[in-house]
């Protein structure tokens, strides 16, 4: 019984030092995991912009809508100011022109909007937007990343005309000349203008080309038109004024046009010319022969008369 028990003491010590030396080996090839700190940048860019029309001007409000996206899968960026400037300040966005968003986090997308108008002076053509933005990872890190955006701007076109008239009255076969003058009177560069002519009984090269006008300025030209022999009386018609702005956007407008043909008077024969000018002439040759031969009757008396007087003078001096 005695030899039982030591048996069973051998064993259970045996197996306690075991027991011992793997827990051991267990606690020195499994060390504590350290903890390690994500120090990558978050990226905040803008990656769509869109207008609701198709240029900025001074007339009115054009809406923006800008879309930022956080380009990192791990990280939200917090406390974040964007801002929206125009270098020249000749595009104003509404109010300080900021917006604050609190978060946006990893991979996903935020939508500004806001809107936009020029001014006045503002250039036609691109313009550059500059947008900004600051924010913070979970860190606390500071960042900031900027995007620049392009819009156009457009002014507002208009030209006004002068001359585009023709006479009271006009006669068959005459040729009758129409001086006109356009005038640049928008805040833009008008391109391609001209007037197209469609007058009944009135032939011409059916185009008057001007072209280019800068604001402000004025350019002119001349028709010519032919005075047709089949139309009597008042006859009508119109002038379409045609022209296009610097981004090709086309304007037009219709002017009427009206006057009156008259009949060419009928040509007289030779022989009616000759027998007109014997009439109207007839009594002036009569004059002329008359005034002649007084002339001529006056100046033979008085060369007379005087030397008659001249010679009873000698006569008396001799007695």
């Amino acid at each position: 019984m005695k030899k039982l028990l030591s048996v069973i003491l051998m064993l259970m010590l045996c197996l306690s030092l075991s027991i011992t030396a793997y827990a051991d080996e267990s606690d020195n090839s499994n060390p504590v995991a350290e903890t390690t700190i994500d120090a990558s940048q978050p990226r905040l860019m803008v990656t769509s912009y869109k207008l609701d029309s198709d240029y900025v001007t001074p007339d009115g409000d054009s809406t923006i809508e800008i879309t930022f996206k956080n380009q990192s899968q791990s990280k939200a960026v917090s406390n974040i100011k964007l801002s929206l400037v125009e270098e020249s300040g000749e595009i104003k966005p509404s109010g300080t022109g900021t917006e604050y968003v609190s978060r946006i986090y990893a991979g996903s997308t935020y939508t500004w909007k806001t809107t936009l108008r020029a001014s006045k002076i503002a250039p036609i053509g691109e313009h550059k937007l500059s947008v900004t933005a600051e924010y913070e990872d979970k860190y606390f890190n500071a960042y900031s990343s900027s995007d620049t955006l392009i819009v156009n701007v457009s002014q507002s076109a208009g030209l006004d005309y002068a001359g585009v008239v023709l006479p009271r009255k006009v006669t068959q076969e005459n040729t009758v000349t129409m001086d006109v003058n356009l005038m640049n009177t928008g805040k833009c560069l008008v391109r391609n203008s001209k007037l197209t002519f469609d007058i009944e009984g009135l032939e011409t090269g059916s185009v008057l080309f001007i072209g280019e006008i800068p604001a402000g300025e004025s350019k002119t030209g001349s028709a010519n038109f032919r005075v047709s022999t089949d139309k009597l009386g008042e006859v009508k018609g119109k002038a379409v004024l045609s022209y296009e702005d610097e981004f090709g956007n086309p304007y037009s407008k219709e002017i009427e046009i009206s006057t009156v043909i008259e009949e060419k008077p009928a040509e007289k024969s030779e022989t009616e010319e000759e027998e007109t000018f014997n009439t109207k002439y007839q009594k002036w040759w009569a004059f002329l022969v008359a005034g002649i031969a007084a002339g001529g009757a006056v100046g033979f008396v008085i060369p007379t008369a005087v030397n008659a007087k001249k010679q009873r003078r000698e006569d008396e001096l001799r007695l």
